[in-house]
């Protein structure tokens, strides 16, 4: 019996503890009736899902910003969410890298993984009507297990190298609205 309990912790601290994507800061920029949000992380994957990639698996990160208004004495209200599906892939006879941004259908290619990873982390911006009421807005980024091929699903459940999501993080607008 203490050997499950024991194998449980040991899984549950691995799950844990690997984080191998992290929020680094929020840039922003109001521009008239807009507000651009481009919210930058480090994404460093383990070398399992650099070994898929490179054997041509897809891989597909999700990205979500979602804004806020806060409430007293109640739960905040949800004003806005948007979310961007990329879709990274190796194409062996060019030996090059390919990020597919699947809301717009932009495709972009890089020589090496690293260079893709850091155009992700770096480069995705969210557009958001400008919203008086909104006080802060939480972000997250997340690799899409669900969208890998099926046999891969099961295996990799409570695979740490696997585990590359953020936790949600609020990081406040300073609209210049008095609490």
């Amino acid at each position: 019996m203490n050997r499950i309990w024991l194998t449980l912790g040991v899984l549950v601290l691995g799950m844990v503890t690997s984080q191998a994507s992290e929020f680094e800061r929020l840039e922003r920029d109001f521009s008239g009736t807009t507000w651009l949000l481009n919210p930058q992380y480090k994404v460093s994957p383990s070398g399992k899902v650099r070994e898929a990639i490179d054997n041509g698996i897809v891989v597909n990160f999700v990205m979500q910003v979602k804004l806020y208004a806060s409430k007293n004495w109640w739960f905040d209200s949800m004003l806005e969410h948007q979310a961007q599906t990329f879709a990274v892939r190796y194409f062996s006879l060019s030996s090059q890298y390919q990020l597919n941004n699947l809301r717009t259908k932009e495709k972009q290619s890089f020589i090496t993984l690293d260079q893709l990873l850091d155009h992700l982390g770096q480069q995705t911006v969210f557009e958001f009507n400008a919203n008086q009421d909104a006080d802060y807005l939480s972000t997250r980024l997340f690799l899409d297990k669900q969208a890998l091929p099926s046999t891969m699903q099961l295996p990799i459940v409570f695979d740490a190298d696997w585990n590359l999501n953020t936790d949600w993080q609020q990081v406040p607008l300073n609209t210049g609205k008095q609490p």
